[in-house]
């Protein structure tokens, strides 16, 4: 899927989330989204997740440079379980492919491995424990299964509007059916930048919303 299509995508999120309240940005990258959803809504409290050292180094600067003073950066990755964890930065073409880390290391040689921290998204927000949660954005690259299973006391306590980017493998399968289970309806925003129920379509990036949201 194109970046712009991507970006679309998360456009409609961020105007469907309330302007005050807990927002994740899971598998936050350099924190583009984050930036962005810092300056449209800067009632909102965003906490941007990313375990990649580098990554978190350009995040940084990036939110100091647009003075943004909303995110907070927690350099961890989020799983079904706690402890330690290998992610990589893929290889491509010669080129380190920064936007492709995954826990979810696959069978080709090269490129960058790193030992990070995971905890679950329900350990998580142990810290937050004062705060609404009202949206989580997840985009960790095949891993959205590990995440969602390790939040679901989080989600059932608050059912924040959740967009999630879901291969088409038996992973989606699991996370469509969790959701529908905990009472969202599955949607994605269309080729006319509507957004339907989701009825077997072939798109990547998803919207659960709460069965009590109209």
């Amino acid at each position: 899927m194109s970046r712009g299509r991507y970006e679309r995508d998360f456009r409609n999120f961020a105007d469907l989330v309330p302007g005050h309240g807990l927002i994740l940005d899971i598998g936050a990258n350099l924190g583009v989204m984050s930036a962005y959803l810092a300056q449209k809504k800067d009632s909102l409290r965003i906490i941007a997740i990313e375990p990649i050292p580098l990554h978190v180094k350009v995040m940084s600067k990036l939110f100091k440079h647009k003075r943004i003073v909303n995110v907070e950066i927690v350099e961890k990755a989020l799983s079904n379980k706690n402890g330690f964890v290998e992610m990589k930065v893929p290889l491509r073409n010669g080129v380190l492919q920064h936007g492709l880390a995954s826990l979810e290391i696959d069978n080709e040689t090269g490129g960058d491995i790193y030992q990070v921290s995971a905890i679950t998204l329900d350990q998580l927000m142990e810290n937050y424990s004062d705060e609404i949660l009202v949206g989580v954005k997840i985009d960790v690259e095949n891993h959205e299964w590990e995440v969602l299973s390790g939040g679901i006391q989080t989600i059932q306590k608050y059912y924040p509007i959740i967009m999630a980017e879901l291969w088409n493998d038996a992973k989606k399968q699991a996370c469509l059916s969790l959701m529908r289970s905990l009472g969202y309806r599955v949607m994605y925003v269309n080729a006319d930048g509507e957004l339907v129920v989701y009825q077997g379509e072939d798109v990547l990036n998803y919207l659960f919303i709460p069965t009590s949201v109209k």
